[in-house]
């Protein structure tokens, strides 16, 4: 289990994370990240937008798995972005193929087709027999670690401060990998839907930037 874990929270799992930036590179085109300072804020708000989000969608794909059609429908409607709906399901599938390849479990075949990211992780996680909050956890571990890696590619900021400044939010993320599954439980319409406007938006616009390095 622990091994599984840890897999699941590798970003060299081919996955196709490493060509998302998790909205940093619009952030990053537009001033609103320049430094790990900057980085820092982006990163907390993710945290307690996105990431919570995320973290109780696959929470409860663990604790309540005949709902998973529903829970697909629910993180639908918490993107309210099309061309992020885009990228969660693109990112779903993969996961979803990577999944299948090292945990084939019958879980994974009642996903349906292309799932949304948290919905598609949730499944992999009860197929790799891991617990929720285990699960949460590493939601919530990628919703941090992606757009740092991001920031570290596009900025080219001093790898050593931008692994110190992930390890600072640890106590936080575990504060919200608890929040997730304490919500998980209950109606699937009721679990968290926080989001940040201005990153919604700039993702709307990533297309038109006229340099790309990541594609959202």
């Amino acid at each position: 289990m622990q091994l599984a874990a840890l897999l699941l929270a590798d970003g060299r799992l081919p996955t196709g994370g490493h060509v998302h930036s998790a909205g940093v590179e619009s952030a990053v085109a537009d001033g609103r990240i320049v430094d790990v300072d900057s980085l820092a804020a982006y990163l907390l708000g993710r945290l307690h937008t996105v990431g919570l989000t995320e973290a109780a969608v696959a929470a409860a794909v663990v604790l309540q798995p005949g709902s998973i059609g529903g829970l697909d429908v629910e993180a639908d409607a918490r993107i309210a972005v099309p061309e992020l709906r885009v990228v969660s399901r693109r990112l779903g599938r993969q996961l979803l193929r990577v999944g299948g390849r090292c945990w084939p479990d019958p879980v994974l075949a009642t996903l349906p087709e292309d799932p949304h990211l948290p919905v598609a992780l949730g499944a992999v996680g009860v197929a790799a027999g891991l617990d929720v909050r285990t699960v949460a956890g590493i939601a919530v571990h990628h919703a941090t670690t992606t757009p740092a890696q991001s920031a570290l590619r596009l900025l080219g900021l001093d790898p050593f401060a931008v692994a110190a400044l992930t390890a600072s939010l640890a106590t936080e993320g575990e504060e919200v990998a608890a929040q997730a599954v304490s919500a998980a439980g209950g109606p699937i319409g009721d679990l968290p839907a926080r989001t940040g406007p201005v990153v919604e938006i700039a993702a709307a616009r990533h297309a038109s930037l006229t340099t790309r390095l990541f594609a959202s």
